[in-house]
C-alpha cells in the first residue's frame, strides 16, 4: 500500500503532460460550486500515479493488454489517497484508490512482455485549443470526431518514470488523449471521467489520432458511452455530463420578497457568504434595510461582485477575506473591529457529500468540526473580545441528524456538536440568542446531484428563519 496527497502544481503538471485543463480539475475557486464541492484530481493522472507506483519494481518492457477503470468518487486536492494492491497474477494487478475510506477509484491493468520494438514517431506537444468546448447534452448525444496524439516523453518521465521506462510511449499517449477527449472536447467543459475499457494490440501503425463517436446518451441519468479507437487500442469511455453551478437570484428578485427597512436595526456578520445560503442571506438582510458585511475564503470575486449588486441598488454591504479554520487570530481581528457587528450569520463549511455509505471517517468528522466548532467559537470569542454587543447568532443545522443518511454520518454529527455547543454558548451567556433551526436540503450549489432531487428554495427557507431570528 503506498499513499500520497495531490497538490494544485501536481495537478498543473498533469495538464501540461494531457492538455486536460478542465476547471474541475485545474480551478479551485470554480470547483468549489461544482459537484465534488472542490477541486479534484484527474482520475487518470490518479491511475497513471498507481501504476507508476506498481512498476517501480518491473524492469522489463511490458505493453498493456487491456486496461480497465472506473472512477467512483472525487480525490480532493490535498486529500490524502491510498493504493491497495492485489497482484493476480504476474502480469494482472486490480488497484483500489481510496480517499476517506470511501472508494475512489478501481483499477484492473493485464499486461504482456513487450514484442518487436515499434518505433512511436509522435509529436511532443499539441496543436489543439486548451479551451474546453462549451456543449449541451443534446450536443453530445451523437457527437463524433478526433483528437491528435502527443507525448512529450522527457516530461513525462519526470512525472512517472516507471510508466515510461515499462510501456510503449503510443499507449501512453492514447490513454492521455482519453481524458484531453472527456475534459476538453466530449463532453468538454461540463464532464466527469466516470470509466475506461480498453483493448491494446500489437500493431501501433496508423494514424496518430484518437478517434470517438457517442454510442448512447442517457439523457436522465447525463450520462455517455463513447467508442474509441487509435492505433494499437480501441475501447469504450464512460462520460457524465456535469449539472451547472446552482445560482442564487439576483438581488433585485430578492427585493420583491422583503419589506425595504425589515431588517434596518442589524449590522450583520455574514460568514460565508459569497455564495449558497449565506449569499442568499447577505441579499435577504441588505434588501431589509441591513448593513452586511461578507467574508469569504477562495471566492474573492464572487463575494466583490454580490457586494457590487447590492451597492449598486444603494442598500450596504462590504466583503472580507477569511477563514475561519486558520489558526491566526488577524484576519478575524480586523474584520471584527472594522464592522463591529450586532448580529452573526454562520454558514461556513467544507463540501458536504462524498462520504463512503455505513463507514465512519474521523478525519471526515474532525474536519467538519473545525468549521462547525472550532471556527465557530473562535468567531463568537473574537466579537466578545472585541465588545461589539453581539446579540443574535444564526446558526443553521441540518435534518441531516435526524434522517442520518449513511453517507453523512461524520456531516450529521458534527452539526449536532454544533448544536450543543450553540445551547452551551446561550446557558453561558444569557443574553446571547441563538437560532439554530435544522433546515431541510435546499437547492445550492453543495446539494448539485446528478439525480433529480427534491430540494426546497434557498430564498422562502432563508428568510422565514431571518424573521424568526429577529422576532427572538
Amino acid at each position: 500500500m503506498t499513499q500520497r496527497v495531490f497538490s494544485s502544481d501536481d495537478q498543473l503538471a498533469f495538464a501540461k503532460l494531457s492538455g486536460d485543463y478542465n476547471p474541475l480539475h485545474m480551478d479551485p475557486v470554480h470547483a468549489r460550486r461544482l459537484l465534488f464541492g472542490r477541486q479534484v484530481v484527474h482520475g487518470l493522472h490518479a491511475l497513471f500515479w498507481s501504476v507508476d507506483h506498481f512498476f517501480k519494481t518491473r524492469t522489463q518492457s511490458l505493453e498493456l493488454v487491456t486496461i480497465k477503470a472506473n472512477f467512483q468518487a472525487g480525490i480532493g486536492v490535498g486529500q490524502a489517497v491510498k493504493c491497495i494492491f492485489n497482484r493476480q497474477s504476474e502480469h494482472q494487478v486490480e488497484i483500489q484508490l481510496e480517499a476517506y475510506k470511501t472508494a475512489a477509484a478501481w483499477i484492473q491493468i493485464v499486461l504482456s512482455p513487450a514484442g518487436q520494438q515499434q518505433t512511436d514517431t509522435l509529436p511532443a506537444t499539441s496543436q489543439e485549443s486548451e479551451k474546453c468546448r462549451e456543449r449541451s447534452l443534446d450536443e453530445v448525444a451523437a457527437a463524433s470526431g478526433n483528437l491528435s496524439l502527443y507525448l512529450d516523453n522527457e516530461y513525462a518521465a519526470r512525472l512517472f518514470p516507471n510508466l515510461v521506462r515499462v510501456l510503449p510511449p503510443m499507449q501512453l499517449a492514447a490513454l492521455l488523449a482519453t481524458t484531453r477527449l472527456v475534459g476538453m472536447e466530449c463532453p468538454g467543459r461540463h464532464s466527469i471521467y466516470s470509466g475506461l475499457n480498453l483493448a491494446f494490440g500489437s500493431n501501433s501503425t496508423g494514424i496518430p489520432k484518437l478517434n470517438y463517436q457517442v454510442t448512447h446518451c442517457n439523457k436522465r441519468l447525463a450520462l455517455l458511452l463513447m467508442n474509441v479507437e487509435a492505433p494499437g487500442m480501441k475501447g469504450q469511455i464512460k462520460a457524465v455530463f456535469r449539472p451547472e453551478p446552482q445560482g442564487q437570484p439576483a438581488f433585485t428578485e430578492i427585493c420583491g420578497e422583503v419589506e425595504s427597512e425589515e431588517f434596518s436595526e442589524q449590522r450583520a456578520l455574514i460568514i460565508g457568504g459569497s455564495r449558497g445560503l449565506g449569499e442568499v442571506t447577505a441579499k435577504l438582510l441588505a434588501a431589509g434595510g441591513a448593513e452586511v458585511i461578507i467574508t469569504y475564503y477562495h471566492g474573492q470575486q464572487d463575494a466583490q461582485q454580490i457586494v457590487e449588486e447590492i451597492v449598486s441598488h444603494g442598500a450596504k454591504a462590504v466583503c472580507h477575506l477569511l477563514n475561519v479554520i486558520e489558526p491566526s487570530q488577524g484576519l478575524l481581528n480586523r474584520v471584527v473591529n472594522r464592522s463591529k457587528p450586532l448580529y452573526l450569520y454562520y454558514f461556513a463549511t467544507p463540501a458536504i457529500f462524498g462520504a463512503a455509505k455505513g463507514k465512519f471517517s474521523s478525519q471526515r468528522f474532525n474536519t467538519f468540526v473545525k468549521y462547525y466548532v472550532t471556527g465557530f467559537l473562535r468567531t463568537v470569542e473574537t466579537l466578545a473580545d472585541a465588545s461589539t454587543g453581539l446579540q443574535k447568532i444564526f446558526y443553521p443545522s441540518s435534518s441531516a441528524i435526524e434522517e442520518l443518511p449513511l453517507d453523512m454520518g461524520e456531516y450529521a454529527a458534527a452539526k449536532m456538536s454544533g448544536e450543543i455547543f450553540c445551547d452551551f454558548l446561550q446557558k453561558a451567556n444569557p443574553g446571547l440568542t441563538i437560532h439554530k433551526p435544522r433546515l431541510p436540503r435546499i437547492a445550492t450549489d453543495q446539494t448539485v446531484s446528478l439525480l433529480s432531487v427534491n430540494s426546497q428554495d434557498p430564498v422562502s427557507v432563508v428568510l422565514n428563519h431571518l424573521r424568526i431570528l429577529r422576532q427572538m
